[in-house]
């Protein structure tokens, strides 16, 4: 028992006297490498050295950028705005700073009171184009306006040329389909397109029934110019006359269908638009094929200029000459 516990102090001893001489050169070795690092930047030469920048303040730091901030910003408005009066603060290449006034521009809010009640002059042009037909005012007045004029603020024709479109596309497929000329080999959607075309409405339909003097739109181009140009119909086409034209036909039978009823838009339809679109062999227009048949409906239903409201009509078939009366719905 004794000769354990000497053993276990022995090694005590031993153990902690390896801790002392370790921790004691750990120390020694940190002096020692500290000693060299302040050595050799003692041996550097002084130009050798980094020139010692104290920092700036954070408040300061934030100033700066604050302002640099606000010139950004000016600087930004100005380009945005495209003006040259626009106040900023800017620095020149001394390094001074200039401040100019602040100035902003004014710019007269625009008047539309004068453009909110409608103009008796549309439902006057459309009653005199369509005898029988009583439009009313505010109708007529969304009719013939637009979407690019200013007064479209209070209404304009895109639903109703929407609507126009689909009773139009309608009406001409029930001709083409009751056609006897129509082949097998026939592309209905091709005869539509290039009949119903939107320019085609507008330079042959929308020009016949004197769009043009009445509705409202916004040219692309100055009134002088058009004054000043000689041949005036490539001009018109490039400025958009005749698309609007095109637009306000389809607004216009969109109209009629809504107010009146589609029987009385099938016969504007046979009477006062298809005619129009008889433009014999070239590639515009209804087809030559179908010319026939359009005429003929057109004279069934009393001409270009027949009666547009009718409630009952005697038909007498072409192929029976009897006292037989059938009541018509167009």
């Amino acid at each position: 028992m004794s000769r354990s516990l000497s053993c276990l102090s022995s090694s005590r001893k031993v153990l902690s006297s390896s801790l002392v001489a370790g921790t004691s050169s750990l120390a020694s070795r940190k002096i020692q490498g500290r000693n060299f690092a302040q050595a050799t930047l003692q041996k550097r030469p002084s130009s050798e050295r980094p020139p010692y920048t104290p920092k700036t303040p954070f408040n300061a730091r934030r100033e700066t950028r604050h302002e640099s901030e606000v010139v950004e910003e000016d600087v930004l408005q100005q380009e945005q705005s495209g003006s040259k009066n626009t106040a900023f603060e800017r620095r020149d290449r001394q390094g001074a700073t200039s401040t100019r006034p602040r100035q902003q521009r004014k710019m007269a809010p625009a008047d539309y009171s004068t453009m909110r009640s409608p103009d008796p002059a549309f439902a006057d042009h459309l009653n005199g184009l369509f005898p029988g037909l009583q439009f009313p005012q505010e109708l007529a007045r969304r009719i013939l306006t637009h979407a690019s004029h200013p007064a479209a603020v209070y209404g304009h024709n895109a639903g109703l040329g929407f609507l126009g479109r689909r009773v139009l596309n309608s009406y001409l497929l029930l001709l083409l389909s009751s056609s006897q000329n129509l082949r097998a080999t026939d592309d209905l959607d091709e005869i539509v397109s290039r009949a119903l075309n939107t320019y085609v409405l507008g330079e042959y339909v929308g020009s016949e029934w004197g769009l043009g003097r009445i509705m409202k739109w916004t040219p692309t181009v100055k009134a002088e110019t058009l004054q000043s140009a000689g041949d005036k119909t490539p001009l018109l086409k490039s400025v958009g006359l005749y698309k609007v034209q095109g637009d306000t036909v389809s607004a216009v039978v969109g109209g009629i269908y809504h107010q009146f009823g589609g029987s009385v838009a099938h016969r504007v339809f046979h009477t006062r638009l298809l005619p129009h679109l008889l433009l014999g062999p070239n590639n515009q227009g209804l087809p030559e094929a179908f010319h026939g048949d359009a005429r003929a409906i057109c004279n069934e239903m009393g001409g270009m200029q027949g009666q547009l409201v009718v409630d009952s009509v005697s038909v007498i078939p072409p192929e029976l000459h009897t006292e037989k009366v059938i009541s018509h719905t167009a």
